[in-house]
């Protein structure tokens, strides 16, 4: 990847790793029990070696301590996996005025701190077409001036500094829309009336962020909007130049 999100790649390899745990475990357990419990031609009374009747529960088989186990551990671990997951939506959902957030507050704002602010920018979605506005910020930082041929479309490009973080306000002046920044782990829907925000914290892969060229990664929409929803997309550029 390209760009992505550190903060969802992590939740994401963390959910693969106990996803690994989990399903080595239960197929393990699953083969040793098939292999191991199983009657055998010798057996006095292989055709019922359980003893089981109709109607009446085994109570030989009964194991407290095994159900209490799959019962609470299981709970314990969607307890820990519901924590683990807070991190990526508390993000995702910081409130752009609190000062103690992963972004504080906006840059340029009375009381900011020039090492942990945001910028503030525009995205608007139409069918099928995406407008940016970088609402005066310097070109180096953020800029949406050009255009890029893609598959044989012109596409308009956001070109992002890596490093900074970006409050997207976003609209809609039609259908509903979900801008959804393929390499960067995210997406909102944008709603016709409704204003909503998606925070952007644009990186690099390699240590020189592409050169001169930057990392590109694609916009598209994820809610089917019309016809041309397919083609709905735009570029965003990452440099640190």
């Amino acid at each position: 990847m390209s760009i992505a999100s550190a903060t969802f790649d992590g939740l994401w390899n963390h959910y693969e790793m106990w996803s690994a745990i989990v399903g080595g475990f239960t197929f393990l357990w699953l083969a040793h029990h098939s292999l191991v419990y199983r009657s055998k031609n010798t057996d006095d009374d292989w055709e019922d070696i359980d003893g089981i009747e109709v109607g009446v529960f085994p109570k030989h088989n009964d194991d407290l301590k095994l159900e209490l186990a799959w019962t609470i551990v299981p709970f314990l671990l969607i307890v820990w996996l519901t924590y683990y997951s807070w991190g990526p939506i508390n993000e995702i959902w910081a409130s752009p005025e609190d000062p103690d957030s992963k972004y504080g507050l906006e840059c340029g704002t009375e009381g900011h701190d020039p090492n942990k602010c945001y910028h503030a920018i525009g995205i608007t979605a139409q069918q099928w077409f995406w407008s940016f506005d970088c609402n005066d910020l310097d070109a180096d930082i953020c800029d949406s001036s050009e255009y890029q041929d893609l598959n044989g479309t012109m596409v308009p490009v956001l070109k992002l500094k890596q490093g900074q973080y970006f409050l997207a306000n976003m609209t809609s002046e039609d259908v509903t829309h979900a801008p959804w920044f393929v390499k960067f782990g995210v997406k909102e829907d944008t709603v016709p009336g409704l204003h909503s925000s998606l925070w952007i914290a644009p990186t690099c892969e390699t240590a020189n962020c592409g050169g001169d060229e930057g990392e590109s990664t694609l916009l598209l929409c994820t809610e089917y909007c019309g016809d041309d929803h397919a083609y709905m997309a735009a570029i965003v550029n990452v440099h640190n130049n």
